[in-house]
């Protein structure tokens, strides 16, 4: 099916045009001052908050009366091809600009001025058997701990969070510091995040290598028999090959049957002294 031109589908490169709208509203506002009316421009702005809401509004219009079918496969489509913007994107806008509608029919006149805003209140929102949910009561908690001035994302976030101590947090470090930081949990074998957890928690990350065994003692009896051990093993070819490949190994250990030798002739020993 064959697209029209005047949205350049193809890879969304707008022509000019398409924002000189925004242009031609920069020079509207700039030459009327110094002489601009305060009211009408605090009202425009005011509305400019909820912008993303009229988008929701007409971004589920087209999605629920299918008015994309004429040109576009389906609604993804449509987002990808026609607005440049990816699906979900599209579906978070609508989600978000039906929490800002319901908050309206509930009398609020306070509201989230963004998708970021209005986007962690989309669990509360749903209507549980018993017909009820918590998105009013939610909403009241934001507005109760924050004054409207102060209200972000964030603090939404952090104060409809049920698991505060999973959330994940952001800490800024400097660049050296972290590639630093980066380097170490390599060295270690561990993620950053894992390798910070452990500093924090006061554990030093594990050794590279084990650590050495400490070296065996034996009696004087004992040497003497791992001596002439060691001088029968001299002439059996196979213990010569096995040895070979176990070059570099400081530390003896005696098999069973060999402690079970030394353990014969130290016992002999004893008996005749």
């Amino acid at each position: 099916m064959e697209l029209t031109a005047d949205f350049n589908d193809d890879f969304w490169e707008p022509p000019e045009t398409e924002f000189q709208p925004l242009l031609d509203f920069e020079s509207e506002i700039f030459g009327e001052a110094p002489h601009n009316d305060i009211a009408v421009l605090t009202q425009r702005i005011k509305r400019s908050f909820f912008d993303y809401v009229r988008q929701g509004i007409m971004l589920d219009t087209v999605r629920r009366h299918c008015l994309y079918k004429r040109q576009y496969k389906d609604f993804r489509d449509y987002c990808n091809n026609a607005l440049g913007r990816s699906h979900f994107y599209c579906q978070r806008i609508i989600q978000a600009a039906k929490i800002c509608l319901e908050l309206i029919k509930s009398k609020f006149t306070i509201l989230p001025t963004s998708v970021a805003q209005a986007l962690p209140l989309l669990k509360f929102a749903k209507v549980d058997t018993g017909g009820n949910r918590e998105l009013e009561d939610r909403w009241q908690t934001v507005l109760d701990g924050f004054p409207a001035s102060s209200i972000t994302a964030a603090k939404i976030q952090e104060t409809l969070d049920e698991n505060p101590e999973d959330r994940a947090k952001q800490v800024r470090i400097g660049g050296k510091a972290y590639q630093l930081l980066q380097e170490k949990a390599a060295a270690a074998g561990m993620a950053v995040s894992n390798y910070l957890e452990l500093l924090i928690g006061g554990t030093e990350p594990p050794d590279e290598e084990p650590p050495e065994e400490e070296p065996v003692t034996h009696t004087t009896e004992q040497k003497e028999i791992l001596d002439q051990l060691d001088a029968e093993f001299e002439q059996n070819s196979a213990v010569k090959a096995i040895a070979k490949k176990a070059s570099g190994f400081v530390i003896r250990k005696l098999s069973r049957h060999s402690q079970k030798a030394i353990n014969n002739r130290s016992d002999k020993v004893s008996d005749s002294s």
